[in-house]
């Protein structure tokens, strides 16, 4: 019997293994299937839910700045003081207030102090600060730690705007109120008007920035009356102290 002997040189065997191992790689990559995209699972809040969230978040505040301003209208006060703008810091035992309003076609700018029970105010005519009973001030009702809460709590029908072409990152949300929620903010209201309310919140803080409230309020609104109110400078230090 013959016997053949073939002798393999290790180059040749090197490159034989690493074609198969070529191979077997290809054959793996065309028989696996395309990844499955990973899809972003995180919850979404509805409305109502981020609504809750300032609400908690607002009544934490120990502190905040504030201006009223009206983009059509005005606010009817005693006295027959027409409010254009209001603004100032609010504390947990007081705020500092500065106005501008329309007596007939005369303008005047009041500031006015409280703290606890007390309040001052200055003439509208003289600006010379004096103390007033509280319920001799136009602004007594006035009240944005209760206005802010009333709002968080009493806004109904809340939902995210469906053309919402806002810029900004921050959350918008619309809804409904009864005129009566807003009495801290105006005095006296229409107790059947439900005006529509916009609602900016910060998305990461859960605080309110803005609202904006359209509609008839008082009863001597018009129905385009805008009346918008900005917050900011949270729980920044300040110290309310007596004017004289």
């Amino acid at each position: 019997m013959i016997q053949l002997h073939f002798r393999i040189s290790p180059l040749k065997s090197f490159v034989a293994m690493a074609a198969l191992l070529l191979l077997v790689s290809l054959s793996v990559a065309c028989s696996t299937s395309e990844p499955t995209p990973v899809t972003n699972t995180a919850p979404q809040f509805t409305a109502t839910e981020v609504v809750d969230l300032s609400k908690t978040s607002m009544g934490n505040l120990e502190s905040f700045s504030f201006q009223l301003t009206h983009d059509s209208g005005y606010t009817t006060l005693s006295g027959a003081l027409q409010l254009t703008r209001a603004g100032g810091f609010v504390a947990t035992n007081g705020l500092d207030l500065e106005a501008e309003a329309n007596i007939g076609r005369a303008f005047v700018r009041v500031e006015a102090v409280v703290i606890g029970e007390q309040t001052w105010m200055t003439n509208p005519l003289t600006g010379v600060w004096s103390e007033i009973a509280p319920e001799d001030s136009p602004f007594a009702f006035l009240d944005p730690v209760k206005l802010v809460a009333d709002i968080l709590g009493d806004t109904q029908q809340t939902a995210y705007p469906a053309n919402d072409q806002s810029s900004s990152d921050d959350t918008e949300i619309s809804g409904l109120i009864s005129a009566k929620s807003l009495a801290a903010l105006v005095g006296s209201v229409d107790p059947d008007a439900t005006p529509n309310v916009l609602l900016t919140i910060d998305p990461t803080s859960n605080l309110l920035k803005k609202i904006v409230i359209s509609g008839v309020v008082q009863a001597e609104d018009e129905p385009g009356t805008i009346r918008v109110i900005t917050l900011s400078k949270f729980d920044e230090p300040s110290t309310l102290e007596p004017p004289i």
